[in-house]
């Protein structure tokens, strides 16, 4: 009876022999829902598992696809690539990387398999295109809740494809997914660290100079110095030379995780658990943990492929936990401002501090995907972690955020806001679009096969 474990073992439950399916061919899905159609049980499609929600809990037949994971096609001319299911974005990476190309979004993490972020919420940051890897989906393979297959495209069924763009697992099994890709694009990367009141009181300018002048920009925000760190990606010529200077040593941390973030930011911190504020020698080592290396970084440029930043993780190293919500661009200074003194409240009331930094990306609008998180504006994230998911008090203090985000007009990330995307998610959307999103769910599947509890509780009032 295999246990089922998410990235940061913080969700975790038991899958019957007899119902854990690993199909190697799409006859094979077919097969298994078949049965679970005639036999009327539950369907649950797991990917890598990376979600911090329970969205990925099912009861029944559950299946995995790590047995179909192969890149099937590359068509150069189109720029178009396509995959099976359980490829990861690591291995996409890799693959079109020896063929100078590279996928429309890549994330930090390689662990993700393309057939659940085909149509999840799964995003960078980005300033000029779309941020979010599902709105490049072009085709997919699909096993319906009744066993057929259906392909759904720009020119095949297209009426489904914004909603298949948000499948979230509940239309049934994607067994291929064809995705747009591009010619190798590198970054050209630098930063700007400036104090956090100061660029919240210039945001309109801030805002605008970025977007002129950048592809990406990805923001690290540090409430307990003042200070925010603005990492600047922008797109070059490939025939550019890579400058000779500190590149040989940055890109390991470019490459691993969330650039600074994972690959030095989070470990030193771990290392220096006495970094609480009313510890010995607290002011020293923040100097050492977080000031001196923005001061480093603040003078860095260099060069990057994009397919670097795709590393897989291992299973030991993610142990802390996301908190992602979003804000209209219009909303988040005021957003970011009560997060900074609900932050501050805790540290005051509560002894509660709170090491890592927030994370802030960029997602332009972008309605290709109907349950879209810029469906309707431009927006930023608020994204605060945690180094241990099971502390009480940061439980308390997500629930406090929950509400704070609420009064601002966030909303959550399906996959990675626990506690807060299950109540909270539907009530954040357009409420027009949730209606049309599960009219055309129960459309595909009636009889509820692949609708799990977690979605259930999450749709309650309009099921």
């Amino acid at each position: 009876m295999p246990t089922l474990t998410n990235w940061n073992d913080e969700i975790s439950y038991k899958a019957d022999d007899v119902n854990f399916k690993t199909p190697k061919t799409v006859e094979d899905v077919q097969a298994v829902v078949k049965q679970a159609y005639e036999t009327d049980q539950k369907v649950t499609v797991i990917g890598a598992m990376h979600s911090t929600t329970e969205c990925m809990i099912g009861t029944g037949v559950i299946v995995s696809m790590k047995n179909m994971a192969r890149v099937l096609s590359v068509d150069k001319e189109n720029l178009t690539v396509t995959v099976q299911a359980a490829v990861t974005l690591h291995q996409l990476a890799e693959h079109l990387k020896a063929l100078g190309l590279q996928p429309p979004v890549i994330l930090e993490w390689g662990n993700f398999q393309i057939g659940a972020i085909s149509g999840t919420h799964a995003n960078d940051t980005s300033m000029r295109r779309s941020a979010q890897f599902s709105s490049y989906v072009l085709g997919v393979k699909l096993v319906t809740p009744t066993s057929e297959i259906m392909e759904i495209s720009e020119t095949k069924n297209s009426e489904y494809l914004p909603a298949i763009r948000s499948h979230f697992g509940l239309f049934g099994v994607v067994c291929e997914v064809t995705v747009r890709i591009f010619k190798t694009q590198p970054l050209q990367v630098d930063f700007q660290v400036t104090e956090i009141d100061k660029f919240l009181d210039n945001f309109t300018e801030e805002l605008k100079s970025l977007k002129e002048a950048y592809d990406q920009v990805f923001g690290v925000v540090f409430p307990n110095t003042g200070k925010v760190l603005l990492q600047r990606r922008k797109f070059i010529d490939p025939a550019i030379p890579r400058p000779a200077n500190l590149e040989t040593l940055l890109d390991p941390i470019e490459s691993k995780n969330i650039s600074l973030f994972g690959g030095l930011f989070l470990p030193l911190v771990k290392a220096g658990t006495a970094l609480h504020p009313s510890a010995p020698l607290a002011a020293l080592l923040n100097d050492a943990v977080v000031e001196l290396p923005l001061k480093i970084l603040s003078h860095t440029t260099y060069v990057i492929d994009p397919c670097q930043r795709a590393v897989l993780y291992k299973e030991d190293e993610p142990d802390f936990e996301f908190y992602d919500w979003m804000f209209a661009e219009d909303k988040w200074v005021d957003a970011l401002r009560a997060f900074l003194a609900l932050a501050d409240r805790f540290r005051r009331e509560k002894d509660f501090f709170m090491p890592l930094p927030a994370l802030v990306y960029f997602i332009k609008q972008d309605q290709e995907s109907l349950l879209s998180r810029s469906r309707n504006a431009s927006m930023m994230a608020i994204d605060p972690e945690y180094p241990d998911p099971k502390e009480p008090l940061w439980k308390e203090f997500r629930l406090a955020f929950n509400k704070m985000a609420m009064e601002h007009g966030g909303s959550p990330h399906m996959n990675k806001t626990r506690l807060g995307a299950i109540n909270h998610f539907a009530k954040s959307h357009d409420q027009e679009i949730i209606k049309k999103y599960l009219q055309l769910r129960k459309q595909f599947d009636p009889k509820d096969l692949f609708l799990n509890p977690y979605f259930q509780t999450t749709f309650k009032d309009y099921l």
